[in-house]
């Protein structure tokens, strides 16, 4: 039987990463070759199309989206229901430029514990 896998993508507009988190207690780590590392205005578009797929292969059970209010809204309105039934928390702060472990002490209420 697997471990349960949240993924979290944090956006803001013009980039965006994502990381995973495999338990309590564990840190968060990045996805490689998931994300947008600087796209300007199309991210989110692409970001969701990502986020579909893996939704898709069932690479992770949840999803947290952190990011500002406007990205957050579009990037729920360009991923598909399935995706968005898989989102199990939302943070509305630009935390684009914090390290793995700011972003597990800003999102501590939002993973599994």
């Amino acid at each position: 039987m697997r471990s349960s896998h949240t993924w979290v993508c944090v956006a803001d507009g013009a980039r965006a990463r994502i990381y995973r988190c495999d338990g309590p207690q564990r840190d968060l780590e990045p996805v490689l070759g998931m994300g947008v590392p600087a796209m300007g205005p199309a991210c989110t578009g692409r970001v969701a199309g990502q986020l579909d797929r893996a939704a898709t292969e069932r690479r992770f059970d949840h999803l947290v989206l952190v990011g500002p209010r406007a990205v957050l809204a579009e990037l729920e309105s360009t991923m598909t229901a399935h995706t968005r039934t898989m989102v199990v928390g939302e943070l509305d702060r630009d935390l684009s430029r914090a390290s793995p472990r700011e972003l597990t002490a800003h999102l501590c209420e939002l993973l599994p514990h």
